[in-house]
């Protein structure tokens, strides 16, 4: 095609071969009026694709483009080239988009060049086409791509944010019972997440008929808030009050429109202060209602948004929480009040845990009994108390008894009176009678087991030392008995037989009848002692009497009737033929002074001195001391405490030696009766002294 003979316009024909294999659109136009005056056959490609059936296959050539490309493309072409004429400058267009009937939607980079003459000026403009459809396709995909991948971490951001969240407040309430603690460590955990405007915790109670505010957190001025919050009635017209009728979340994604719809009150003191999205998320526990988790958010939300999904999954842990608060508050108050009362009674009492069999409270008398201390005991489970059974093996009969005792207990069954022993830290020895009984709340729960059990041992051993005292006295009093039958036979033998009562034998037999026969009278007036005693029936008729006078005579009656021991009398502060004038029953006075001395003769099998003495002091008028000292077998130390108790005998002592347990219980009741008081000093192998301080009374 001719230039107008310009020989040096650039032609496409000049690198033909190039060009048609250049994966661009060239085009070549003429700087005057825009004529397309050679193409490429990619370029041919393109307009035969998106222009009309009259301009293709080439009709295009010798035209401008604003006759073949449609409006508005043409105008804005228009303005491009006649730019690039003007100026000179080269234009980039960036990406373009075409839409084609056949093939939809391409994208294209096109520039155009000016091209010069060798004077410079511009002669053609050259159009460079380039389809990008596939980079730009690509690229879509890749961005798509990329923003599934960002909505999907942030999903799985606001997950993790949800999780993270309701996994502090689930750990936080698991490591407390106390309700304040729980309110503050939850809200807390909560609203460092969640940028709420307001966060409360309500807990129900049931006798107010109320919600009560546990804690809460709020941007808003707290006079503002506490002032409706505080205490919310069931019967309010607040939100909040609904949470009891219904066990979904209450949700206004946002209350000024909700207000402005009517579908909530438009007084509503959220709505006067701007609040926009609200959740009350009413919290159960089975079929009991804890209480209400509200907050609300100075921007709208939307119901499966993160902060109601967050709320929810807390609640669950929350109302858990809540409930075994309460519980152990209710448990606690039970014990409280159960405790005020067990203080004051006189038995016994242990509180077992159902959770881990610890000891929770024991009053001072279980400790007194037990002779533990109170540390040693609480919060340790009772077979973890030393030697609480008669041997060290738990699983002895005694251990196996407690622990089942407690089991059945818990079983919710009663147990009533059972014995058994103990030995308490010391080594001594208790013998309990005991009651177990399980503890409910008010919905049957067994949240522990009771024990009362009262200190038998004084019981036990007066039963057991009358029962011995029995054995003793049916021997004790057999004895004469035997005697004074064998006697009586000997004399009704001598009768029959027609032989003199008057023959020593005789005498003999009657000497010994009397003796015995004495020997018995004492015996049984001296059981009766010890039931007058106990029916204070026991009367003493005291008398002015000279006291020396008295003791020797005890003495001369006991140094005829033994020949192994040697009694003497020893003075202090008195003479022989002195008097000394007290007051007392001498009958009884004689009866003390006769087991002494008896005591101190049988106890000294082998014989020896017998040491009897008087003191009285002029510095100390009014009172006297007597004594009866022997060298016999003692007695231990540890039976020192109890040697004057009733039917109570030494343990080292030979079971030969006659004796009811009751003559040094009879000297310790006459001689306190008398206003006095009797003692025991004995080493064991050594001998004993007894004492017996007596006032000096005339009158």
């Amino acid at each position: 095609m001719s230039l107008d003979n310009l020989s040096h316009t650039f032609s496409l024909k000049q690198g033909d071969t190039i060009f048609e294999h250049l994966p661009v659109g060239v085009a070549l136009f003429d700087a005057r009026d825009f004529r397309l005056l050679e193409a490429n056959a990619l370029y041919h490609k393109f307009l035969d694709q998106y222009l009309p059936l009259s301009w293709k296959h080439g009709q295009a050539i010798g035209h401008p483009p604003m006759e073949w490309l449609p409006e508005p493309g043409s105008t804005v072409t228009a303005a491009i080239f006649r730019k690039v004429l003007e100026t000179g400058t080269s234009y980039r267009s960036g990406q373009f988009t075409f839409l084609g009937s056949d093939y939809g939607s391409t994208y294209w980079h096109w520039m155009l060049d000016p091209l010069r003459d060798d004077n410079g000026h511009i002669v053609q403009l050259l159009l460079t086409v380039t389809d990008v459809t596939e980079q730009v396709l690509a690229r879509q995909q890749a961005e798509q791509a990329h923003s599934s991948v960002s909505e999907a971490n942030r999903i799985i951001e606001t997950e993790r944010k949800r999780l993270e969240v309701i996994e502090t407040v689930a750990r936080t309430v698991r490591e407390t019972l106390d309700l304040e603690s729980i309110g503050k460590m939850t809200i807390e955990a909560i609203y460092d997440n969640l940028n709420s405007r307001t966060l409360y915790i309500h807990v129900a109670n049931p006798e107010k008929q109320a919600l009560q505010l546990l804690n809460f957190y709020t941007t808003i001025d707290v006079k503002q808030t506490l002032s409706f919050m505080q205490d919310v009635p069931y019967s309010s017209p607040f939100l909040i009050a609904k949470a009891l009728k219904q066990r979904n979340p209450i949700i206004i994604e946002d209350m000024q429109i909700a207000a402005s719809t009517d579908r909530i009150l438009s007084n509503n003191p959220l709505v006067a202060l701007g609040v926009q999205g609200y959740i009350c998320v009413p919290l159960w526990f089975k079929d009991h209602f804890e209480g209400a988790l509200t907050a609300s958010f100075q921007k709208a939300i939307q119901r499966d948004g993160l902060e109601v999904q967050t709320l929810v999954g807390c609640s669950t842990h929350i109302a858990a929480a809540l409930a075994h608060a309460r519980l152990h508050t209710t448990v606690e108050n039970e014990r409280s009040r159960l405790r005020t009362v067990l203080d004051q009674l006189p038995e016994g009492i242990l509180i077992i845990e159902a959770a881990n069999g610890a000891v929770s409270y024991a009053n001072c008398v279980a400790i007194d009994i037990l002779g533990v201390s109170l540390p040693n005991i609480i919060g340790f489970p009772l077979h973890r108390y030393p030697q609480p059974y008669e041997a060290t093996d738990p699983n002895s009969p005694q251990g196996t008894a407690l622990k089942f005792t407690i089991i059945r207990a818990l079983c919710g069954e009663t147990i009533n009176s059972q014995e058994i022993t103990v030995f308490r830290p010391d080594g001594s020895k208790a013998i309990l009678l005991f009651s177990a009984a399980p503890l409910h709340i008010e919905n049957g729960v067994v949240t522990g087991v009771v024990l009362v059990f009262q200190d038998i041992t004084a019981q036990k051993s007066i039963e057991q030392q009358k029962n011995e005292f029995l054995s003793i006295a049916s021997h004790e009093l057999r004895t004469p008995i035997t005697t004074i039958q064998g006697m009586a036979e000997i004399l009704q033998m001598q009768v029959e037989r027609g032989q003199s009562l008057s023959s020593p034998r005789s005498m003999r037999a009657v000497n010994g009848i009397v003796e015995q026969s004495q020997h018995l009278a004492r015996l049984i007036e001296e059981m009766l002692d010890i039931s007058r005693l106990e029916n204070a029936q026991l009367l003493l008729h005291p008398a002015p009497h000279n006291l020396l006078a008295t003791l020797s005579q005890v003495i001369e009656d006991h140094t005829i009737t033994t020949h192994k021991h040697q009694l003497h009398l020893v003075l202090q502060g008195l003479s022989t033929g002195d008097s000394l004038i007290v007051s007392y029953d001498e009958e009884r006075m004689v009866q003390i002074l006769n087991n002494l001395i008896s005591n101190a003769i049988k106890y000294s099998p082998s014989g020896g001195d017998i040491e009897v003495g008087l003191r009285y002091a002029a510095e100390l008028p009014g009172e006297v001391l007597l004594w009866v000292k022997d060298s016999g077998i003692g007695i231990p130390e540890h039976e020192l405490a109890s040697i004057f108790k009733r039917f109570h005998r030494a343990n080292n002592l030979d079971r030969s030696i006659s004796g009811l347990g009751i003559g040094l219980y009879l000297v310790h009741e006459l001689v306190t009766r008398h206003g006095g008081r009797a003692w025991v000093e004995s080493m064991e192998g050594k001998g004993s002294t007894f004492y017996i301080l007596l006032p000096v009374n005339t009158g």
